[in-house]
């Protein structure tokens, strides 16, 4: 029984007691209850005060009132009460506006994503679109800056006006031209000039100048030095943007002088980089005009001479560099082989280490072109050179060596010149005829090294357009033009006039065909007239027109033609435009000049200058007389040739391409319907028909051999 009691009393006793958790409880609620206490009897006592304080005011008001009612008149009394409208009414509106302002705040906060508040940091877009400068001002630390700032610098403006100048002349006065006088009335000079405003305007516009020719060099500067074989198209565009929103002479000045900064350095240049910058000069020579590449041309040769004639240091390149764009002008055949040839002449005269260096670096670079292109030039300059080598005491190993690079030039042999690898420049060469735009090509200047040096007195004859003092003045001109007239007889000249020749060039071309001994010397004289691109065009023209207007056919005009095809392959085109002008107006020729222009175009074709795809022109199905005419003359011309082989090649030329298969079968259609369906009533001899019959076969299983669909 004790031990049941003890136990009992010890679960009683642990119920009286509490935990230490309950306990905190307990006195966190205790806590919060004082503390709601104290600021509730904090707010009674502040509402107490502010209740005696209104009562206090009311009463004040009231007093006021009476006070003002008593004193005022009624009609005060009624404008008092409009102006307490007005105002309300005012603060009604303010109230409003600011709250609409909010909104529309709070609409662009959205849009410019400027709602989140925790981002203290201006967006990024804000800042892209340059509108974070705005919000600098908003901020009180930035505003006072910026306060404090402003006084500054307007006490330091106002700090001036109180400075007197003493030496200044309080009684000077001006008159009405604007002149200073003193209290007297004397004019006073100032030492300060007067200048007009014409001449201010002038000084404005040349720092203006100043100010483009900077720009535009730096954008120069910028192209050349990214001058390179991939982007060559691309850099010579922007260039030629440049010329044509610049002025020329200030292009073609930087231009020069930018290059030389470029490639005139005291170290031997790399022979790619001169390579690749004389290039661009060939690009922009012919796709702009011929005056780019002749200033530059000019002042690189004065460059040359002015370095040659000061002592040079072997060790300094410079004098080489220019050497060598020299040299790879040559072979982007900006200038003729003449002027070289006078370079090296001039570099033989003085013969030292420095000249036997440079030479031996044009015929490095250029030796088998100078070779190719005048190879009796070539022949010369070594037998001279030969000759002062002889003339030395002692030959160095130098000269030696350069006497074997010339004989390995005169010989054609590679391989014993060190170090030659010309498939870099010829690799060039065949870049640049797809950087230059069709139409255009590379004109050459034929000027010697005496032209350049004094064109600043005589002037430039090979620029088109620009002034010469030479012998070409006024007076030698009329007295060259009276003796080009007097070479040929006044009955050739009346006939040129009557054959429509109107032009200097056509009368030229017509006389000398008209006077030519054979069709080789009429070719030379041709050649040696110095005729350009176009007016090269001329000499067919003219050719053809003689060739027409024979009473017979003259093989003379038909053979010179030929000569012109073999010379160069340009010719072949222009006979070709020419034949198809004068096969769309067939209907005003006559049956004689049908007949030579048929026996004319059948030599060419025999002869291979032509392709008988020279008439693929001509539609089949829609023949006229005068057509049909002309087409069974020049078939009937080749297929009864002497020679069998030549006749069948002339066909087999045009047996292969597909492009040229309409252009067969209507040729076949032809032959069978039109030339052998009336063959037998023709007056021919039975031996030509047999001959005509048998390879009218053979020309037909020719043309027939690659797909050709119609039999007959």
């Amino acid at each position: 029984m004790g031990s049941f009691k003890r136990s009992k009393l010890k679960s009683k006793s642990k119920l009286v007691e509490k935990s230490r958790k309950i306990i905190r409880k307990e006195s966190r609620r205790q806590k919060k209850i004082n503390k709601a206490s104290y600021f509730n009897k904090k707010k009674e006592s502040r509402s107490e005060r502010s209740h005696t304080n209104e009562r206090v005011n009311d009463d004040n008001v009231v007093d006021k009132i009476n006070i003002d009612s008593q004193t005022k008149s009624p009609k005060e009394q009624k404008q008092l009460k409009l102006e307490r409208k007005k105002k309300n009414q005012k603060k009604k509106l303010l109230k409003e506006a600011n709250l609409s302002e909010d909104k529309v705040i709070k609409r662009l906060e959205k849009q410019l994503k400027l709602n989140k508040k925790k981002k203290e940091s201006i967006p990024k877009s804000f800042a892209a679109d340059g509108l974070d400068y705005l919000l600098d001002f908003c901020l009180q630390k930035d505003r006072k800056c910026m306060v404090e700032t402003e006084k500054h610098l307007l006490e330091d403006e106002f700090d001036n006006d109180f400075k007197t100048d003493f030496n200044k002349n309080d009684n000077a006065w001006e008159d009405i031209y604007g002149r200073k006088r003193d209290s007297e009335g004397n004019v006073i000079h100032e030492s300060t000039k007067y200048i007009p405003p014409a001449a201010r305007v002038n000084a404005d516009n040349a720092v203006r100048d100043d100010e483009k020719l900077l720009s535009l060099k730096r954008k120069l500067k910028g192209c050349l030095n990214r001058v390179a074989e991939h982007n060559m198209h691309t850099i010579a565009n922007q260039i030629e943007e440049m010329y044509m929103t610049n002025s020329r002479n200030n292009m073609n000045y930087l231009f020069t002088n930018l290059t030389f900064e470029a490639v005139v350095t005291e170290t031997l240049a790399p022979n790619r980089l001169v390579c690749e910058h004389m290039m661009l000069i060939a690009i922009l020579h012919a796709n702009i005009g011929v005056e780019i590449g002749a200033h530059f041309l000019e002042n690189l040769v004065k460059r040359f001479i002015e370095m040659t004639n000061a002592p040079q240091d072997v060790e300094n390149k410079k004098l080489d560099n220019v050497t060598l764009m020299i040299s790879h002008l040559y072979n982007f055949k900006v200038y003729g082989h003449k002027l070289l040839y006078q370079i090296l002449d001039r570099l033989t005269t003085k013969f030292t280490e420095k000249e036997i260096e440079l030479i031996l670096l044009i015929l490095k670079t250029v030796g088998f072109a100078l070779r190719k292109d005048d190879p009796i030039a070539l022949k010369e300059f070594i037998q001279s050179l030969q000759q002062t080598a002889s003339h030395r005491h002692e030959q160095s190993s130098r000269v030696r060596f350069m006497l074997d690079v010339l004989l390995a030039i005169k010989n054609n042999n590679v391989s014993k010149i060190p170090q030659y690898d010309p498939s870099h420049v010829e690799h060039l060469k065949k870049v640049i005829k797809n950087v230059i735009r069709k139409g255009n090509t590379i004109s050459q200047f034929n000027v010697s090294l005496e032209d350049l040096l004094n064109a600043h007195e005589n002037g430039k004859w090979w620029v088109v357009g620009s002034a010469w003092s030479g012998s070409n003045s006024t007076a030698n001109q009329k007295i060259i033009k009276s003796q080009k007239q007097l070479r040929f007889g006044k009955k050739i000249l009346e006939l040129a006039e009557k054959q429509r020749m109107n032009t200097d060039t056509r009368r030229n071309i017509f006389c000398i065909l008209m006077t030519a001994e054979d069709y080789l010397d009429a070719f030379e004289k041709l050649h040696h007239l110095g005729l350009k691109d176009q007016e090269e065009d001329e000499i067919v023209h003219v050719l053809i027109h003689c060739c027409l207007q024979e009473n017979k056919f003259n093989p003379y005009y038909a053979v010179l033609a030929q000569k012109f095809c073999e010379y160069n392959r340009k010719y072949q085109l222009t006979i070709q435009y020419a034949v198809w002008d004068k096969l769309k107006i067939l209907e005003t020729h006559e049956a004689k000049q049908l007949s030579n222009l048929a026996r004319f175009l059948t030599h060419l074709l025999i002869e291979k200058s032509l392709a008988l795809s020279v008439l693929k022109i001509v539609q089949f199905t829609e023949l006229d007389k005068h057509t049909m005419k002309l087409l069974r003359q020049i078939v009937l011309g080749v297929l009864l040739h002497k020679n069998e082989q030549t006749c069948l090649e002339v066909f087999e030329k045009i047996s292969i391409s597909p492009r040229l298969q309409p252009f067969r079968e209507g040729l076949r259609l032809f032959i069978n319907y039109f030339v052998i369906k009336n063959i037998d009533s023709a007056s021919m001899l039975e031996e030509k028909k047999i001959i005509l019959k048998r390879r009218v076969e053979m020309a037909d299983k020719i043309l027939s051999l690659h797909g050709s669909k119609v039999k007959f």
